[in-house]
């Protein structure tokens, strides 16, 4: 199969607009609100958007053939923090897709998974992962945002391409 540079572009493109609304939704919560056990994977508000943080950012450090750790020591960045660093990140992989020769998307990434285990993942599969994975967690932080009273902002891939 073969997957089209500008295709990975918007995907990116998109999970940096969709992070944005959502952190700026997050901003206005309550500091109560925000680490509030909500009883989800990642349990809280803030969690959830720090693991996205932390998996973009150790993908990141994957397909650049650095070691990134995972997670910050606690707290970890604030929904500020996020505001500042994750689209840097969000923008380096977008970075990553825009100078990688073409060839390179049909070759496989080797890396470890957290647990140690080795794993090899074509490319572009890492790289629509990477997008897939942030997009299921804020589906849930979307889902905590309504639980806390509050309405989420649209983020449907749709409504990005609607809103260009």
């Amino acid at each position: 199969m073969t997957v089209s540079r500008e295709a990975l572009l918007t995907h990116f493109d998109y999970t940096l607009w969709a992070s944005s609304k959502l952190l700026d939704a997050c901003s206005r919560l309550t500091p109560e609100e925000l680490t509030r056990d909500m009883n989800v994977s990642h349990t809280s508000v803030l969690k959830t958007m720090q693991h996205i943080y932390y998996a973009d950012r150790v993908w990141l450090s994957r397909l650049e053939g650095r070691t990134q750790a995972f997670m910050d020591p606690d707290p970890g960045p604030s929904i500020d923090d996020l505001k500042t660093v994750w689209p840097d990140v969000i923008k380096a992989l977008r970075e990553f897709v825009e100078r990688a020769p073409a060839e390179l998307f049909e070759t496989d990434l080797s890396f470890r998974r957290l647990n140690g285990d080795a794993q090899n993942v074509t490319h572009w599969k890492v790289l629509f992962h990477i997008v897939n994975h942030a997009t299921v967690h804020r589906g849930q932080v979307m889902a905590m945002l309504r639980q806390l009273g509050h309405v989420p902002p649209a983020t449907d891939y749709l409504f990005f391409h609607l809103n260009l």
